[in-house]
């Protein structure tokens, strides 16, 4: 019988080990199970691990993009009530109705249809949902276009989006679906001003 000391152990392949290992459970030689585990850690320990990849420029300002957008949320949530225990209560008899969360699970802002079936570069948006009515920010950048290029988009009923266009003025690559024709929308370059439009569609919603 091999006398199964550290030393020999250490000297085997790392393939070795594990069938010295998988033989010893099998028979369940206790001493040579735990040698065997012993140096498996070890060796894992000793491994380099893979870096994450840092992210690309593009989705380094998706991602603070959606921080900030979140913010604007939370400073909304704040001044009005969208919880969805109202929205459902205020959204009585409207068929189909499905109270909307205000930011993702994470606490970001959430991962548009657009983008999410590759349509668009960026779509990341928070919204409210009351009775038929829909409030909706985002910030918005077409496909294969630099990020300097990003616009911030309001979407709500167009009485309580003053100056509102039709979407598909502010989206014209969106497929019917994707336009939403029964709302109106605004485009704007920076995002305090889309920032002012939404909260005013919220105002009259909550009203």
């Amino acid at each position: 019988m091999v006398d199964w000391t550290d030393d020999r152990i250490a000297a085997l392949s790392d393939q070795d080990l594990k069938n010295l290992l998988a033989n010893a459970e099998r028979k369940s030689v206790t001493d040579i199970i735990e040698k065997c585990q012993s140096e498996l850690e070890k060796r894992n320990a000793a491994k380099p691990r893979k870096a994450s990849k840092p992210r690309s420029e593009l989705k380094e300002f998706e991602h603070e993009m959606s921080a900030q957008l979140a913010e604007i949320g939370k400073e909304m949530a704040g001044k009005y009530d969208l919880s969805e225990e109202t929205a459902k209560a205020k959204s009585e008899g409207v068929k189909g109705f499905k109270a909307h969360r205000l930011l993702d699970s994470k606490g970001y802002a959430k991962l548009g249809g657009m983008q999410r079936d590759g349509s668009v570069a960026m779509e990341r948006y928070i919204s409210y949902r009351r009775g038929d009515s829909t409030a909706y920010l985002g910030v918005f950048l077409l496909k294969d276009a630099p990020a300097e290029d990003h616009e911030f988009h309001v979407i709500a009923p167009k009485a309580f989006l003053p100056d509102g266009k039709p979407v598909a003025q502010i989206r014209p690559s969106a497929t019917d679906k994707q336009k939403q024709p029964a709302d109106s929308g605004l485009s704007f370059k920076d995002l305090p001003s889309a920032a002012a439009a939404f909260d005013g569609a919220l105002a009259k919603m909550t009203a």
